[in-house]
C-alpha cells in the first residue's frame, strides 16, 4: 500500500471538482495566459545570484516591486510572502513607538493585535455603526476619527480597513486629510483591495493618501496564496521598512509566490484589466436583478456607501434563509463555494478569473433559491457588536500563565486567547479582555462553538 498523502489527497480531490470558487485565491485555480511556466516546481529558486534577494532591494524583485508601484499609483512598493499580516505588522513596526497608543477600529484583522504584542502597544478603539439590515460594520467616517484624534492628539498611528471584508469601502481620502492635520501616519489594511487600482474610478490607499496601505496580492489577483504588497507613500527610509520586513518574514521567501505577483501586474496591465472592469459591470447587473425581484438583498451602493465593485454580499435572511443554510444551499445544489456565510449573508468574491458563463450560473441559482424563501418570516434579528473591556495590554496578556475551560464557563475571565470567527478574523474578544455574558451571546449567534475548551489567563 502507498503511503497516506491526506492533505495533497484532499486538494486534488476539490481540484477535481471544478466548483465554481467564489472564494480566493483570486486566480480561482485557472493559469492566466502570461503565466509560461505552469509548473511551479521548476521556477522554485532560493536567492541564487540571477533571482535577488527580496530583503535587500536589488533587481530582479525590485525591478518588480517599481513596475508594481507605478501600476498602483504608490511611490514605493515591496513584496511579501508572509501574507497581509506580514506587511501589517511592518508598516506599524515603523510607524509607531514601543509603547505607545495607535486609534484602529475594532473591526480590524488579528494581525493588528499581534503587532500590539510585538511593539508593546495599546488600542483606542472606533467602533463603526451598524449597515443595516446586512448587520454588518459601516464604513468608518473622518468625523469619527477626527472626534478621537481630538481626544488623543499624541497616539502614533491611525489604522483602518478598506475594503472590508463584506467590500464596504471608506473614504481614505477625507480620513487622509484628518491624519495630516494632525501629523499622524495613516495606515490602510486593504487586504481585499489589491484589484481597484486597476479599475476604473478607483484607486488604491497610498494614492489617496495613506502613508501605508497593505493588499494581499493573493485574495483578488491571479496570484499565489501568501503572495502580498506593503506599499508606502516614501515619508520612511526604504532600508527601515526592508529590515522591518525581513524582522517579520521568513528567511526563504517563495519566489514562484514573488514571480506570481509580477505575473500577475503584466496581466493586469492588458487583459486582466478588461477583464476585471467586465466583472465590474456584471456584479452590478446581479446586485440591480436581485433587488429589483425584492426576494433577497443585494447590497449595493446608495448614499454615502460606496463598495468594492467586485464584492458580491447577498442578505439572504431577508427571505428568511439563513446565511449559512443558503451557503449550505449554494454549494451542494449548485456547485458555488462561497467565501464565507453569516447568519443573514453570503459573501463571494469575484475577479478577472471568472467568467460571464459563472456570473451567469449564480444568478440563475440565487433567483432559483428565492423558491425556497419565506419573506414573511424574514431571519434580520439585530444584536449590536458588544463592547469588550480590556484588562491586561495585550503585551501582558501575550505572556501571561494561562489555563484551559469550557468556553460557556468562562464568563468574567481574561481571555487568553482570541474569540475570533475566522473568517473574516475579527476578535470578538481579544486576548487580555474580559469575557462576559453578552460575548457569548454574541459568538453563538456566529455559529461559534461556546462549548470548545478556550484558554483564559490564570487567576
Amino acid at each position: 500500500m502507498s503511503e497516506k498523502i491526506p492533505l495533497y489527497s484532499v486538494l486534488v480531490d476539490e481540484a477535481i471538482k471544478k466548483t465554481i470558487r467564489m472564494h480566493m485565491p483570486g486566480h480561482k485555480g485557472k493559469l492566466p495566459d502570461n503565466f509560461a511556466c505552469p509548473d511551479i516546481f521548476q521556477i522554485d529558486f532560493t536567492e541564487i545570484t540571477a533571482a535577488g534577494n527580496l530583503y535587500e532591494g536589488i533587481p530582479p524583485i525590485s525591478d518588480a516591486e517599481e513596475l508594481m508601484a507605478k501600476a498602483t499609483g504608490a511611490k514605493e512598493c515591496y513584496f511579501l510572502t508572509g501574507g497581509s499580516t506580514q506587511g501589517i505588522m511592518t508598516a506599524i513596526s515603523v510607524a509607531c513607538p514601543l509603547g505607545s497608543t495607535m486609534i484602529t477600529d475594532r473591526g480590524s484583522h488579528c494581525s493588528i493585535w499581534s503587532s500590539m504584542v510585538h511593539m508593546d502597544l495599546c488600542p483606542e478603539y472606533i467602533y463603526a455603526p451598524k449597515l443595516e439590515p446586512w448587520g454588518i460594520a459601516a464604513p468608518i467616517t473622518a468625523s469619527q476619527v477626527k472626534e478621537v484624534l481630538a481626544k488623543k492628539p499624541d497616539v502614533s498611528a491611525v489604522i483602518v480597513t478598506s475594503p472590508t471584508f463584506y467590500g464596504v469601502l471608506l473614504d481614505i481620502e477625507a480620513i487622509a486629510r484628518v491624519t495630516e492635520k494632525y501629523h499622524v501616519p495613516l495606515i490602510v489594511d486593504e487586504a481585499h483591495g489589491a484589484h481597484l487600482p486597476f479599475m476604473e474610478g478607483y484607486r488604491g490607499a497610498v494614492a489617496q493618501g495613506a502613508t501605508f496601505a497593505i493588499a494581499s496580492a493573493h485574495k483578488t489577483l491571479p496570484a499565489l496564496t501568501a503572495g502580498a504588497l506593503l506599499f508606502s507613500s516614501g515619508k520612511y527610509d526604504a532600508r527601515e521598512i526592508r529590515r522591518k520586513c525581513a524582522m517579520f518574514g521568513t528567511s526563504s521567501p517563495s519566489y514562484p509566490v514573488m514571480a506570481s505577483m509580477d505575473a500577475a501586474r503584466a496581466y493586469m496591465a492588458g487583459e486582466g484589466r478588461r477583464l476585471y472592469n467586465q466583472i465590474g459591470e456584471k456584479v452590478k447587473q446581479i446586485r440591480q436583478a436581485i433587488n429589483d425581484r425584492g426576494v433577497l438583498l443585494a447590497l449595493a451602493e446608495k448614499d454615502e456607501i460606496r463598495l468594492d465593485p467586485t464584492r458580491l454580499t447577498i442578505n439572504t435572511a431577508v427571505g428568511g434563509i439563513v446565511g449559512y443554510a443558503a451557503a449550505r444551499i449554494l454549494e451542494e445544489k449548485y456547485n458555488i463555494v462561497c467565501e464565507m456565510a453569516d447568519e443573514r449573508n453570503v459573501v463571494m468574491i469575484i475577479t478577472c478569473a471568472d467568467s460571464i458563463d459563472d456570473l451567469d450560473h449564480i444568478i440563475k441559482a440565487i433567483f432559483d433559491m428565492e423558491k425556497v424563501a419565506n419573506t414573511s418570516q424574514p431571519n434580520v434579528e439585530t444584536i449590536a457588536f458588544p463592547r469588550s473591556v480590556m484588562r491586561m495590554t495585550p503585551r501582558e496578556a501575550a505572556y501571561a500563565p494561562r489555563e484551559y475551560m469550557l468556553l460557556l464557563d468562562a464568563v468574567g475571565r481574561i481571555a487568553g486567547e482570541h474569540l475570533s470567527p475566522y473568517p473574516p478574523g475579527i476578535p470578538i474578544v481579544a486576548t487580555g479582555e474580559e469575557i462576559g455574558e453578552e460575548h457569548l451571546v454574541y459568538l453563538e449567534k456566529k455559529k461559534y462553538d461556546i462549548k470548545r475548551v478556550t484558554a483564559v489567563i490564570k487567576k
